[in-house]
């Protein structure tokens, strides 16, 4: 079988690794200073830290809509036997949702539940790589990045709070404190 696999951006892989395997993202919305910019096309992570640190308010994100993805599934539809979409965790976005109600409209098209974020995605979008370069069978395909997704667990280690504090999920003095003393979160 053809496979494409897509992913929601936040699986943060490197360009080298998107082009390697031929994996499309669909990006999120970024919202800075109440403008709306494409994850990674006319906003760079970079460009985000940037602004944060030259005093500028924390930026949000906005799901991809049911119709965005619709888009998307329609681009490869008829090219590929299966489409496998990856998207950032349902418990960190309503992209999930959205995808599967996308996905309502297109038979080869299945929509994998990461449970993650950033790199904790990506392994998944690697593995949903790996295994499409064998796949005869879309279901099982699925079922087994199901059951991948439900062994991976990623986790950050903060080199200071500055960004918890801004967000106020952190007071001034806890981080103050774990500053000083040298504590990871």
């Amino acid at each position: 079988m053809k496979i494409k696999v897509l992913s929601d951006s936040t699986c943060d892989l490197s360009a080298e690794l998107l082009s390697k395997y031929d994996i499309t993202t669909i990006p999120l919305t970024i919202i800075k200073d109440n403008q709306a910019f494409s994850d990674g096309i006319t906003i760079t992570p970079a460009e985000i830290f940037a602004h944060v640190d030259a005093g500028g308010d924390l930026c949000s994100t906005a799901a991809i809509n049911a119709g965005e993805y619709t888009e998307w599934f329609s681009k490869y539809h008829d090219e590929y036997d299966g489409i496998i979409h990856i998207n950032i965790g349902s418990g960190f976005s309503s992209s999930y949702q959205n995808a599967c109600i996308a996905a309502e409209d297109f038979p080869n098209v299945r929509v994998i539940d990461s449970q993650n974020l950033s790199t904790g995605q990506g392994l998944v979008v690697l593995k949903a790589c790996e295994l499409a370069q064998s796949c005869t069978d879309l279901d099982a395909l699925k079922e087994q990045l199901d059951a991948f997704t439900a062994k991976v667990e990623a986790s950050f280690v903060l080199d200071q709070l500055r960004y918890r504090v801004k967000g106020g999920r952190c007071s001034t003095v806890a981080a103050l404190c774990a500053n000083l003393l040298n504590l990871k979160p």
